[in-house]
């Protein structure tokens, strides 16, 4: 387990953060029999579940200058989805999430039922896992594409990233100035898209929110009062 002082960690970024991967092997903590087990039950019980390539993040520290480095080794999606069977694998995940924004309003959407992590909870959208060989800012903007079916009419600015200790995983922030407010949710990860005033958040997203939405909301402050 993590030491407590990375709880709730936020480093604000100046330039983007370096993803510098290991050739380390990723060992999980627990018997792969067991992950097996738990992983063919979570299958069983969502078919929408895939396993694929990810990063296990292994460290993070600040490297000067407004810049982070977050070392990293492959592993796939099923180490992490475990554990909402209760399988301490001792995973993390390196995940990526946006500030999008139109007219001086944020995109949130509600995470449909079928989501392995918070399932039915409000967030920030887009978000989703940074993909190996995929740069943060080109993966978020593909998540912007995929999951609210509008695009970036710039690219995508790296502002923060921080530690979710709930999900265990580091999330990088981009701010992503979209070009027109989505109609509705393209796919079956979100089931309710809308804008929203940033000022509107300030006793939360509506309930259920992710636990990281607090973070969120102050990052949201700080970029819209740079517009």
């Amino acid at each position: 387990m993590e030491p407590r002082s990375i709880h709730d960690r936020l480093i604000w970024l100046r330039r983007p953060a370096r993803v510098v991967a290991s050739d380390l092997a990723f060992t999980a903590l627990v018997p792969e029999h067991e992950i097996a087990v738990a992983w063919e039950a979570l299958m069983r019980a969502n078919s929408r579940l895939t396993d694929g390539p990810c990063w296990h993040v292994m460290g993070v520290h600040r490297d000067g200058h407004g810049g982070a480095t977050v070392h990293v080794t492959r592993t796939t999606y099923k180490m992490g989805a475990v554990r909402g069977s209760g399988l301490a694998t001792g995973f993390i995940g390196l995940g990526t999430k946006a500030i999008a924004h139109w007219k001086g309003r944020c995109l949130i959407g509600r995470r449909a039922l079928s989501c392995a992590t918070y399932p039915g909870h409000w967030e920030f959208s887009p978000a989703g896992a940074v993909e190996p060989d995929e740069d943060p800012a080109v993966g978020i903007e593909r998540e912007l594409i995929e999951e609210c079916a509008t695009k970036a009419v710039a690219p995508a600015r790296a502002i923060a990233i921080f530690f979710d200790p709930i999900a265990r995983n580091w999330e990088i922030v981009h701010e992503l100035m979209i070009e027109c407010p989505p109609d509705a949710p393209p796919n079956w990860e979100y089931s309710e898209l809308r804008l929203t005033d940033v000022g509107a958040l300030d006793g939360g997203l509506p309930a259920p929110a992710s636990p990281s939405s607090t973070t969120m909301v102050k990052i949201a402050h700080r970029v819209l009062s740079e517009r």
